[in-house]
């Protein structure tokens, strides 16, 4: 077993080092942390480099956003690699997360598996504020059409997933990767949720995307969607999941893809009254499709919709 983390940095001197040393410390010796920094212009480099341990390797790069440098990083992992681990850059992992998801991980090796968990969120200085949402639904390629439910510094992958996952037509195009890799594992693998905290999740005012329990949570929801358009971001993974793996899904696969990809009005409709529910929650199903009509009626970025 040989294990491989894989993180992407951004202007993220305050709490790097201490990310780094909550990996290091349950690394195991022939493993590696391959860090990527995507254009830093603080001392995340400096501070980094300044960890002397073998099993660091540190790539410099111009910045591309941190979906496509994850996608980027899965390109330079080492072929013994058997478990390929995600991280961010400013949290804390548990003392065993490595072991725990490695022991889930383990067995049917040409199977493409995926492996996430719940977090426990933490302010800055790492005081409790709450957990990650439940999921009671088991993962499934339905529900990866519509909603994430693997945080990328939670998930882990076998080596047949890395596999799968690198066969993307144009990666370039991926707005999440850790959505990207739930829908595709889902599609031909399997996808184990760990309900278990493995990862202190730090809530700053430096988060890239972040997390809130509670009522929070929808707060959370609506500000990234008045940032940019979520639905839009959806139909691109459909779009480009289409393209990359259409011709080798089954034939119901085929069509909950068909039933959820939105070219016009009608589609929209659809999607807005189908009886099928694919969302974790109840509550966030609605709110999905609250959202579908949204878009609808303001034509801000749905795919068949002209720019104003």
């Amino acid at each position: 077993m040989t294990v491989a983390v894989l993180m992407s940095t951004y202007n993220g001197e305050q709490f790097v080092e201490e990310q780094v040393i909550s990996i290091l410390e349950q690394l195991p010796s022939d493993g590696e942390l391959v860090i990527r920094d995507d254009g830093s212009t603080d001392q995340t480099v400096a501070r980094v480099a300044a960890i002397r341990d073998h099993r660091i390797r540190l790539l410099q790069g111009k910045n591309i956003g941190f979906a496509s440098s994850f996608l980027c990083l899965l390109t330079t992992i080492r072929e013994s690699s058997t478990f390929v681990f995600f991280s961010d850059q400013d949290d804390v992992w548990e003392p065993r997360k490595i072991a725990t998801a490695c022991a889930r991980l383990s067995g049917k090796e040409d199977i493409p598996r995926l492996y996430c968990s719940g977090l426990l969120l933490v302010s800055e200085h790492l005081e409790p504020l709450g957990r990650s949402p439940l999921f009671l639904c088991q993962p499934s390629f339905d529900n990866a059409l519509v909603e994430n439910i693997a945080t990328g510094c939670t998930v882990a992958l076998n080596r047949a997933a890395v596999s799968l996952i690198l066969r993307t037509s144009r990666p370039e195009q991926i707005r999440y990767h850790d959505w990207w890799c739930y829908l595709v594992v889902a599609a031909f693998g399997e996808v184990l949720y760990d309900p278990t905290p493995q990862i202190r999740y730090r809530q700053h005012t430096q988060n890239a995307l972040g997390m809130s329990s509670g009522g929070g949570r929808y707060l959370r929801i609506m500000q990234a969607i008045r940032r940019q358009s979520w639905l839009s971001i959806m139909q691109i993974h459909l779009r480009e999941f289409a393209l990359s793996f259409g011709n080798e899904i089954s034939a119901s696969q085929r069509r909950s893809l068909d039933r959820m990809t939105i070219r016009g009005v009608r589609d929209a409709i659809r999607v807005i009254f189908s009886s099928e529910r694919r969302r974790q929650f109840l509550r966030d199903e609605l709110l999905f499709r609250l959202l579908v009509a949204f878009e609808l009626v303001v034509r801000r970025d749905l795919p068949f919709a002209s720019r104003r």
